[in-house]
């Protein structure tokens, strides 16, 4: 059954995780407080390849603007595909890449959310994740509180199964990105599906209106032509 659903949020200049409770197939953006010749609006079509994104530009009061194209490109993550359907709750986390013995860490914006050697670990892309780190991926945490409080890696290697190697990412990703801990997740508290908004799309106090449809397919005509 096609679902729609409408909403209102305030911005706070950050990206933001919109929990629908389904993937769009379509979806609508608009930004209120977008200045002449911002992106006022964008359009999102998740089954278009990797999804596509329409952008259409803010105009002045007296309708004269050179910027009146409307803007296909390929999506990264200017609106992206939020799906945490693993059990858990979002926390917080900053990537580092670099800094010697301390390479590919990562730092838990709360400390005492910091994991334990060997809990399974699942990554929620806000704005971006690292470079060589997935959301569809299963890590475990290693070196926990090595390299300071709230600080871990991650590893593709369960501790039953022999050592744990470190996976290296080669970039810190774009804030704001988050962990699941599914080993320590607190009980009747479900991740989201939905969509991420950039926060390059809106500032803070920006009013962000969304219309977002899930559709049914609807076979007309020729079958072969779906």
């Amino acid at each position: 059954m096609g679902q729609i659903k409408t909403l209102k949020f305030i911005s706070d200049g950050n990206a933001a995780n919109l929990d629908l409770g389904f993937i769009p197939a379509y979806a609508r953006i608009l930004n209120a407080n977008a200045a002449v010749n911002e992106v006022a609006s964008m359009e999102y079509f998740n089954q278009c390849g990797d999804a596509q994104e329409f952008w259409k530009y803010a105009i002045a009061d007296n309708g004269t603007t050179t910027a009146l194209d409307v803007v296909k490109k390929s999506s990264a993550g200017y609106v992206s595909e939020y799906d945490s359907s693993t059990v858990g709750k979002n926390r917080v986390a900053t990537f580092d890449y670099t800094g010697g013995a301390a390479e590919d860490l990562i730092t838990c914006a709360d400390i005492t959310q910091e994991p334990i050697n060997g809990d399974v670990i699942r990554l929620v892309e806000g704005s971006g994740l690292p470079t060589g780190l997935a959301e569809d991926t299963t890590y475990y945490a290693i070196d926990c509180g090595v390299y300071g409080a709230g600080t871990f890696r991650l590893s593709k290697t369960s501790p039953q199964k022999g050592a744990q190697a470190r996976v290296e990412f080669t970039s810190d990703g774009t804030p704001t990105n988050y962990f699941v801990n599914v080993s320590q997740s607190e009980p009747n508290v479900s991740g989201g599906k939905g969509i991420t908004i950039s926060g390059s799309f809106m500032d803070d106090g920006d009013v962000i209106f969304v219309l977002a449809i899930a559709a049914d397919d609807e076979f007309l005509g020729d079958s072969a032509n779906w």
